[in-house]
C-alpha cells in the first residue's frame, strides 16, 4: 500500500513539474525548503493522530475506572 501511494506521490510531483516546465514558471520554493515544509506537515500530522489516539485510551480508561474505593457505588445494599 505504501509503494503505491509513493508512487502516486512521485508521479503527482512529476505533473507538476512537467506544468511549471510548460507554462515557463519556476519552482515555489528551493527544494530543500520545500521538503523541509513537507516534512513539517509530516510530523504534525503523526502529532495530531497521536494526541487524539491518546486523548481516546484516556477518555475510555476514565469511563471504566471503578473509583478511588475500588468498588462502584451502583451495587446496591451490600452486607
Amino acid at each position: 500500500m505504501f509503494v503505491r501511494r509513493a508512487a502516486v506521490a512521485f508521479a503527482a510531483g512529476l505533473a507538476m513539474g512537467a506544468v511549471y516546465w510548460v507554462l515557463g514558471v519556476a519552482s515555489p520554493a528551493p527544494p530543500l525548503l520545500g521538503l523541509t515544509g513537507l516534512l513539517g506537515i509530516v510530523l504534525g500530522e503523526r502529532a495530531a493522530t497521536a494526541a487524539r489516539s491518546r486523548l481516546a485510551r484516556h477518555r475510555a480508561a476514565r469511563s471504566t475506572d471503578p473509583g478511588p474505593s475500588g468498588s462502584r457505588t451502583d451495587q446496591g445494599n451490600a452486607p
